[in-house]
């Protein structure tokens, strides 16, 4: 391998790594965006899935959008922000596989706020539009009640 060889290899690794980050900022951003099932299963590959400790278990694009869609209709999460820290992503070829500590906030109808933490663990697969999900799936760690938020800190 030539040195010229080996750069161009190391500079397409930092872009493909570069690619699943916006692609894992574009699921949280879709989440963000009450829960918007088109926007993160366009995220998937045709055979993609997503599931959680929580109990779902979605096998297809069509699942996830209808499991997004539930979650939407239901109402029960408002004003979420999801947020993903510490990504370790490790390419080889056309598939890849990352991982994240996440940190989600909500607020429900009801003005209550809430706090999800754990961990993503994904698998990603090239494809002629660029990288998608093979596979999304979290560990919760910890979900809680916030008992208290001083309001005069909120921005109006």
């Amino acid at each position: 391998m030539t040195g010229a060889d080996d750069l161009a290899r190391r500079v397409q690794r930092l872009e493909d790594v570069e690619s699943i980050c916006d692609l894992k900022a574009a699921y949280c951003a879709a989440c963000d965006d009450d829960h918007n099932g088109e926007a993160v299963a366009a995220l998937f590959v045709d055979e993609g899935t997503w599931g959680t400790t929580l109990g779902a278990d979605c096998r297809s694009p069509a699942e996830i959008r209808r499991h997004f869609g539930q979650i939407r209709a239901s109402g029960r999460m408002q004003y979420s922000t999801h947020m993903v820290t510490n990504p370790v992503v490790e390419v080889s070829g056309d598939s890849a596989v990352g991982s994240w500590s996440f940190a989600m906030m909500y607020t429900d109808p009801d003005g209550r706020r809430f706090r999800i933490l754990g961990f993503y663990r994904d698998e990603f697969t090239r494809t002629d539009d660029g990288w998608r999900f093979r596979s999304l799936w979290s560990r919760v760690q910890d979900y809680v009640q916030l008992d208290h938020v001083d309001d005069h800190n909120v921005a109006p």
